[in-house]
C-alpha cells in the first residue's frame, strides 16, 4: 500500500511538473507571437525604365551565421519585392537586370545585429549596343539594448531600416546615372525630368538623338521676334529726320 502511495504521489507531482512545464512554454512562445506586416513598397514612386522585360537575380551568397532566414521578411526577399513594385518595364525593346549581390544580417553581440544589402541594376537594347548600369549598397547596426537582438523583432526593424536607406539609394543612383533610360508611366523618354515629345524608339536609336530638333525650332522663333523688336527703331529713324 505504501508503495503504490508513493508511487500515486511521485505521479501527482509529475502530472503538474508537466502541466506548469507546458504553461511556461505557452507562455514562452506566447510572448514573441506577433504579426509582421509583410514587405510592401507600393507607396513610393515607381522608376520607369526604357527596357521590355526587368529580370531578378538573387545571387548572394549566405554568410556563415547569417540570420537572415530567421527574420519575418529575410532582406533578399524584401530587396525582390522593392524590385517587383517599384521597377517597371515601359519600353519595347531591351532588358533589365536587378542583381542581389548581397543580404545578410548577422549578430554582433547580444545586444546589437547588422546587415548590408547590395544590388546592382544592368539595362541594355536590344541590340545590346546601348548600356548602363547603377551599383547601390547600404549597411546599418542596430542596437537593441536590453532586448533579444536575434529576436524576430529585432531582425524585422533592422530589416525595414536597410530597406528604406536602400529605397532611398537606388533611386538617387537612378536618376543620378540612368536618366536616359527613364520613361514616364506611358512610355515617353524622361529628359531632365521632362518629356521628350518624340515616338519612343529606344536608346541608341537615331530618335533618341532628336532632343536637337526642339532646340532649331526654337532659333527661327527667336530670329522672327528681332525684327519685330528693331522694325520700331527703324521707323523712329525718319520721324527724327521729317
Amino acid at each position: 500500500i505504501m508503495g503504490n502511495s508513493v508511487m500515486g504521489v511521485r505521479y501527482w507531482f509529475g502530472a503538474v511538473a508537466l502541466r506548469l512545464s507546458l504553461g511556461l512554454a505557452g507562455c514562452a512562445d506566447d510572448e514573441p507571437a506577433q504579426t509582421f506586416p509583410p514587405a510592401d513598397y507600393s507607396y513610393l514612386s515607381q522608376l520607369h525604365l526604357n527596357v521590355a522585360t526587368i529580370n531578378i537575380q538573387d545571387e548572394a551568397v549566405p554568410t556563415p551565421g547569417s540570420l537572415s532566414s530567421k527574420a519575418p521578411t529575410p532582406p533578399d526577399q524584401a530587396l525582390k519585392q522593392m524590385a517587383n513594385q517599384r521597377l517597371v518595364a515601359s519600353g519595347q525593346q531591351g532588358q533589365a537586370a536587378f542583381i542581389i549581390k548581397q543580404a545578410y544580417i548577422s549578430s554582433e553581440g547580444e545586444n546589437a545585429i547588422s546587415g548590408a544589402l547590395d544590388v546592382q541594376l544592368n539595362i541594355a537594347d536590344a541590340g545590346n549596343l546601348h548600356t548602363g548600369y547603377i551599383h547601390a549598397r547600404i549597411s546599418r547596426k542596430l542596437d537593441t539594448g536590453t532586448k533579444s537582438a536575434t529576436s524576430r523583432a529585432s531582425l524585422y526593424a533592422l530589416t525595414n531600416q536597410m530597406m528604406q536607406d536602400m529605397n532611398v539609394e537606388l533611386e538617387f543612383q537612378v536618376r543620378k546615372k540612368l536618366m536616359s533610360w527613364m520613361t514616364d508611366a506611358v512610355g515617353n523618354p524622361l529628359v531632365d525630368g521632362g518629356v521628350k515629345q518624340q515616338a519612343l524608339d529606344g536608346p541608341g536609336s537615331t530618335a533618341s538623338a532628336a532632343p536637337a530638333k526642339p532646340v532649331t525650332q526654337d532659333v527661327p522663333a527667336a530670329v522672327t521676334n528681332t525684327p519685330s523688336v528693331a522694325a520700331p527703331v527703324q521707323s523712329s529713324i525718319p520721324d527724327a529726320i521729317f
